[in-house]
């Protein structure tokens, strides 16, 4: 029973934290990030609703995050922790690894007021995001709140 309270203090502080969606979609005649605004679906947690939008992107635009696969988001004091189920990762290319963490970033980074995201798979620490992209650290806003990343 503590633990789904604890659970539930997490969702509802993602509930608190953005009133607004802030999805990054990439376009797919100019390789650019495009920012589309969307209001927040208060059926569900704003994280989910952040992620249910970059699974379907809007005619024009391209994602490249894989359905379904956020399994848990967890806020720790300003940072926010992302896991993924490890097996709808799998197969990605470098390039499609690559722009699926630049949007996810992006968007996070421009829906929640946190400073720093932090990737897990399954539940657990991983190294990589597929296979290509180093997630054994965290990624910080200062350096993936624009497009191009720097």
């Amino acid at each position: 029973m503590r633990r789904l309270s604890i659970v539930l203090l997490i969702l509802i502080s993602f509930q608190i934290l953005a009133v607004e969606i802030q999805a990054v979609f990439v376009d797919y005649n100019k390789d650019i990030g495009v920012v589309k605004r969307f209001e927040v679906d208060e059926t569900i947690p704003v994280i989910f609703s952040l992620f249910q939008q970059l699974y379907s992107p809007p005619p024009g635009l391209r994602s490249f995050v894989p359905p379904e696969c956020l399994r848990a988001a967890f806020v720790l004091d300003d940072a926010v922790v992302l896991d993924f189920y490890s097996d709808k990762l799998e197969g990605m290319t470098f390039y499609a690894e690559r722009m699926a963490i630049y949007q996810i970033l992006l968007s996070v980074f421009r829906t929640f007021d946190v400073s720093r995201v932090y990737i897990i798979k399954d539940g657990k620490k991983a190294k990589v995001f597929s296979k290509y992209a180093d997630i054994s650290l965290s990624f910080g806003r200062e350096e993936w709140i624009e497009w191009p990343v720097r």
